[in-house]
């Protein structure tokens, strides 16, 4: 069991909302050049999550947490001073840019849906009338536990969008590691380093919490994601490669799955769907998915 396991079982409600341990199937949505990359490489990028798409999606949470601890009483100002600090500094980083990058653990990240067929979603990958995307069907349980064989030791579970539930779940962290704190701080037996275990606590189960918070503009995406700690700069560290992404040099880890966790390959909304169908189910027997499910998007075109 990994570091960041012992610490969400601290949380259990809190694991709960994010995973609650059922089986169910999420899907990668991609554009089809990407689709036929990772089917015949049996592999899936997870990015850095410091350079995704949209800055502010990272830095939301961050700014989320400092404007807590300025709202939220009694809290202990000498541990919480420090908490505001990090964070605060975190965010002025991604705004601001920063340079030192050693020695830093980072996350990374891919995204998938709880849902199959989601017009919010098609619409990111639809160019056209004879252009569409697709999306990848992963039993959920298959593909977490062999990531866990693999010693990916990943950290999942579904994107919280409300706001109101958003804060809960902070202030019910804060209230919990407060505790701790000062419990460590009035014992006799306390130390400067038990204090300090109990600070970074919070700094990493804060940061890997807000992971799966979003503005809540973005509810229609219903995203699952998952969530893989490397220690970028250290002997542990898992290789990284580097893409170009419109314009910005994105770092990502690249895990090789088991042709056994995929369920289905979904179509997006085409006319010519047909077509679109007798190809997959070529191109998944080329590479040899064998009782792969190929569904056609249910969703009306119209001209």
């Amino acid at each position: 069991m990994s570091y960041y396991d012992e610490l969400l079982k601290k949380i259990p409600k809190i694991k709960k909302i994010l995973d609650n341990d059922t089986d169910y199937t999420i899907y990668h949505y991609t554009k089809p050049e990407k689709l036929l990359n990772i089917l015949s490489g049996e592999t899936i990028r997870f990015s850095n999550v410091l350079y995704l798409n949209d800055k502010e999606e990272v830095a939301y949470s961050y700014k989320l947490i400092v404007n807590l601890i300025k709202d939220t009483p009694n809290l202990n100002k000498d541990l919480f001073d420090k908490i505001s600090n990090h964070f605060d500094n975190k965010y002025k980083n991604i705004v601001d840019g920063n340079d030192d990058l050693t020695n830093k653990l980072e996350y990374f990240t891919t995204s998938f849906s709880s849902e199959s067929d989601n017009l919010t979603l098609w619409n990111n990958y639809a160019k056209g009338l004879n252009y569409t995307g697709y999306n990848i069907g992963f039993n959920k349980k298959k593909l977490i536990k062999e990531m866990n064989d693999k010693n990916y030791l990943p950290i999942y579970g579904s994107v919280i969008y409300d706001r109101k539930k958003q804060v809960q779940i902070i202030q019910s962290i804060f209230k919990k590691w407060n505790t701790m704190f000062e419990k460590a701080l009035n014992s006799k037996k306390s130390t400067k380093v038990k204090l300090f275990d109990i600070l970074f606590e919070l700094i990493d189960v804060l940061n890997i919490v807000s992971i799966f918070f979003k503005n809540p503009q973005f509810k229609n995406e219903h995203e699952y994601r998952i969530v893989i700690v490397n220690a970028f700069g250290t002997p542990d560290c898992k290789p990284t490669k580097v893409v170009e992404k419109n314009g910005l040099f994105v770092p990502y880890l690249e895990y090789h799955f088991e042709k056994s966790s995929v369920s289905s390959v979904n179509i997006g909304p085409t006319f010519e769907e047909t077509i679109f169908y007798t190809s997959t189910n070529r191109m998944l027997l080329n590479f040899g998915y064998k009782n792969i499910e190929v569904v056609r998007s249910k969703i009306p075109l119209r001209y």
